[in-house]
């Protein structure tokens, strides 16, 4: 079986005040490149899956430095596109303890939010592929990207791939006009695989979840408004602020409800892409291991574990390292 992913989403320069300074302390900003889809990609290409990358990117240094990023971690960017004039940014003040983190975005008119239909050869790009992982990220931008997740993910489905979304909803996105239940059913109809948490239901995918349903009610009710969905992920946290919090995964799967174990992560590094880190171990695990849920939910909640730990947008964990911590090795010991 081909195991290559394609993912698509738009890459974004990440300028983040240094340690947990706020905005207005910082006279210098470090640099990261990342994004949701991309993220995805990162991980499933460090665990050892080949994966590629469609994005946009002008047609200068920084688009360049944006793909090679990816490149150093092994994700294929040959099918993305060099068009457009300016990358999309976003600027991350971290939290800590009891004040939160904030995000800023600056990606309108990007090179990837210029997208238009018709512009990307899905069935050429989906060849040699076996998955199309999207989010609710790409939809949210614009009426143009909400049409070309459309044309993607008829693509996919005509081909036979394995569709998975995250919904990753952003409040801050959603600006024109359209509210995320007027889009998403559309495009979720033609997924297999799901990530998203009970607070989605109704504000994404229009199904009414009351706050004393249990997640076995909430996602058998995805599944019979998408007969299609066949595994659905989600996480949970506890005791949570922004330093520390108790983290624990969820797999949804033919009607069974499978739990990892709850990891206390005590000094949360950097806690951006954590969703995408566990939407790559659940790609991974079920490319792996799909017949066994329990361990695609405790490969997966490991891996998401770890990315807290490790500064910038991409968990750059290895299958082995993942393992470890699955096994109990929490001491953080160095390996001499």
């Amino acid at each position: 079986m081909k195991e290559k992913v394609i993912t698509f989403g738009e890459v974004l320069l990440r300028l983040s005040a240094p340690g947990n300074r706020r905005f207005v302390q910082s006279d210098v900003f470090e640099l990261n490149y990342g994004g949701s889809e991309g993220n995805v990609a990162a991980s499933l290409s460090t665990f050892g899956v080949p994966a590629s990358y469609v994005t946009a990117v002008p047609d200068n240094e920084l688009g360049a430095a944006a793909l090679s990023a990816f490149n150093s971690w092994g994700v294929d960017t040959s099918f993305s596109l060099k068009s457009g004039s300016r990358l999309g940014l976003y600027f991350l003040e971290q939290g800590a303890a009891l004040r939160p983190g904030k995000v800023i975005y600056d990606r309108s008119d990007s090179s990837f939010a210029s997208l238009q239909p018709g512009t990307i050869d899905w069935k050429a790009l989906f060849q040699n592929a076996s998955w199309f992982h999207w989010s609710g990220i790409s939809p949210a931008l614009n009426p143009s990207l909400a049409a070309v997740c459309l044309e993607a993910l008829k693509a996919a489905s005509d081909l036979g791939l394995t569709i998975s979304a995250d919904l990753n909803y952003r409040a801050n996105l959603w600006k024109y006009g359209k509210n995320p239940v007027e889009v998403m059913p559309e495009l979720i109809q033609y997924c297999d695989v799901l990530l998203g948490g009970k607070g989605d239901s109704e504000l994404m995918l229009g199904i009414p979840a009351k706050e004393e349903n249990s997640l076995e009610q909430v996602f058998s009710a995805w599944q019979k408004q998408f007969p299609r969905l066949k595994t659905i992920a989600s996480t949970g946290r506890a005791n949570a602020n922004a330093s520390r919090y108790q983290w624990q995964g969820y797999l949804w799967q033919e009607g069974k409800l499978y739990s990892s174990k709850q990891y206390e992560i005590t000094h949360i590094v950097d806690r951006v892409g954590a969703g995408d880190s566990y939407m790559a171990g659940i790609i991974y695990g079920l490319i792996k291991n799909h017949n066994d849920g329990q361990r695609v939910v405790d490969f997966a909640t490991a891996a998401s574990c770890l990315k807290h730990t490790i500064p910038g947008d991409v968990n750059l964990a290895t299958v082995a390292e993942v393992e470890k911590l699955m096994e109990g090795d929490t001491g953080g010991r160095i390996s001499r």
